[in-house]
């Protein structure tokens, strides 16, 4: 009887638990199925965030905003953004930014893309923990600093010295001038993982110039490619996107929407010459000169490269002359 009543004793308590250790695996998978879920729908949201931010820089222009968010690491891809295992890919998205946006806090800016009419609107992101350093002493490097919205995490420097680390997940170097990239000393940065420290160095004018693109190697810079830009609003895309890949990515969506919009005035100005009512000389002559411009435009936004550059800057100046004349002459402007 005292080993039956032992065994049965026994048996309960296995029973109890057994039975514990199922009710608290059961209760561990819900807590972590929900918090899994949570954590998606989190996710989901900052996204659907990102997206109405996307959406509005189409109708939204020389603007600058913060936006307070969940806590997230936003990965930005040619043409996709990611948060975890929540993505978003997009068709010919403009939007410049680095390749890690970390932090609660984002800060967007818009810019016209105007070449010399507007073709679209560039969108800036980036996060405030990014800290962005511009380095030199020429007019386009003052004007630059004054573009960049104050709410950046940024320093100028009319000169090239040792930078010191401010823990700062990503720093961002922006050389003009004569200031050679390898004579900036890396100070406490060499600590910092290659990736997150990276430079461009600008060589040209408000309207054109080149690009070079480097990131720390060590405790120096590794030159990682080069390109060109057009205009105010191309070059500081160049300045927020972390790779010569993800910048050319945004400049070639921009290029195809310059495409779009220049076949629309093409052929706008073609009605306009064609008229019944231009009967005026002047006015044919103006649109005249105005559509070889435009042909020269269209044809040269198909890619972005630098002969394209060079043509579409040289027609630009040409059209917004055209554009005068049309002025001047009392015709309909061009655009």
């Amino acid at each position: 009887m005292i080993n039956k009543k032992a065994f049965e004793i026994q048996f309960n308590w296995i029973f109890v638990l057994a039975a514990g250790a199922a009710i608290l695996l059961f209760f561990t998978i819900v807590v972590v199925k929900q918090k899994g879920l949570a954590e998606t729908s989190t996710k989901a949201s900052v996204l659907k965030s990102i997206e109405a931010i996307v959406a509005g820089a189409g109708v939204g222009t020389d603007t600058t905003n913060t936006i307070q968010m969940p806590d997230s690491a936003i990965e930005i891809g040619c043409n996709r953004i990611s948060i975890g295992g929540v993505s978003k890919q997009y068709q010919s998205m403009v939007m410049f930014a680095p390749d890690l946006i970390k932090g609660s806090k984002l800060v967007t800016q818009t810019l016209g893309f105007s070449v010399p009419y507007r073709a679209t609107n560039m969108l800036y992101l980036t996060g405030q923990q990014a800290r962005y350093i511009l380095i030199g002493d020429n007019n386009l490097a003052k004007e630059i600093n004054k573009t960049l919205p104050s709410i950046l995490t940024k320093e100028f420097h009319k000169t090239s010295s040792l930078i010191s680390n401010k823990n700062n997940y990503k720093v961002r170097l922006i050389i003009f001038g004569d200031i050679d990239a390898n004579s900036i000393g890396m100070g406490s940065l060499d600590k910092m993982p290659d990736s997150d420290v990276t430079a461009i160095k600008v060589n040209g004018d408000d309207q054109k110039g080149a690009i070079q693109f480097y990131q720390k190697d060590g405790s120096a810079w590794s030159l990682k490619g080069g390109s060109i830009y057009i205009g105010r609003s191309s070059l500081i895309g160049a300045v927020y996107a972390d790779t010569v890949e993800s910048y050319e990515c945004n400049m070639q969506n921009a290029f195809s929407r310059l495409n779009l919009v220049t076949k629309i005035y093409k052929g706008r100005t073609e009605v306009l010459r064609d008229s019944d009512l231009t009967e005026r000389p002047r006015c044919i002559d103006t649109y005249n000169g105005a559509l070889t411009q435009l042909n020269k435009i269209y044809a040269a936004s198909s890619n972005f490269n630098n002969i394209n550059v060079e043509t579409i800057s040289e027609a630009a100046k040409e059209l917004s002359n055209q554009n005068k004349n049309a002025q001047k002459y009392s015709c309909t402007m061009i655009y």
